[in-house]
C-alpha cells in the first residue's frame, strides 16, 4: 500500500509541476491582482451570501430574490468580461482536462476500459450534450 501512496504523491507532484499547473497559478495570481477583477467577484458573492440567506427564510420574497438574481447574472457577464477572469478561467479548464485524461489514464489501466462519460472536456458540445443537466 505505501508503493501506492508513493506513486499518488508522485503523480501529484508532477501534476504540481506540469506547465499547465503553473500557467493556471500564474493566471490565478494575476486574476487576483486584477482590482476590478476582485471587486466584481466580491460583489457576485455577496449577492449570491445575500439569495441564500433569503431562500432560507420561510417566506422568501420573490421579487427581492428577482431583484438579486437580475443583479447577479449581470455581475457575473461582467466578470466574463475582464480579460484576467477570461484567462484564469480558460487556465482552469486546461488543467481540469488535464486531470480528465490523468483519470481516464488511469480508470484504463485498473479497468481495460473508458468511460464515455470521462469524454467530457467541461463543454457540453464534447459531451454530446448530456452534461447540460448537470449544470
Amino acid at each position: 500500500m505505501d508503493a501506492v501512496f508513493q506513486k499518488t504523491r508522485e503523480l501529484g507532484q508532477a501534476l504540481i509541476e506540469s506547465d499547465v499547473y503553473q500557467a493556471m497559478k500564474a493566471a490565478e495570481e494575476k486574476a487576483a491582482r486584477n482590482q476590478e477583477a476582485a471587486e466584481t467577484m466580491n460583489r457576485y458573492l455577496q449577492l449570491r451570501a445575500q439569495i441564500q440567506e433569503i431562500l432560507s427564510r420561510e417566506n422568501p420574497d420573490s421579487a427581492v430574490l428577482k431583484k438579486l438574481s437580475n443583479e447577479m447574472d449581470e455581475t457575473q457577464e461582467k466578470l466574463n468580461m475582464i480579460d484576467d477572469i477570461i484567462a484564469m478561467t480558460q487556465a482552469r479548464s486546461a488543467f481540469s482536462d488535464l486531470i480528465n485524461q490523468v483519470n481516464q489514464v488511469l480508470q484504463f489501466i485498473v479497468t481495460g476500459q473508458v468511460s464515455e462519460e470521462g469524454n467530457c472536456s467541461g463543454s457540453c458540445a464534447s459531451c454530446g450534450g448530456s452534461c447540460g443537466a448537470a449544470h
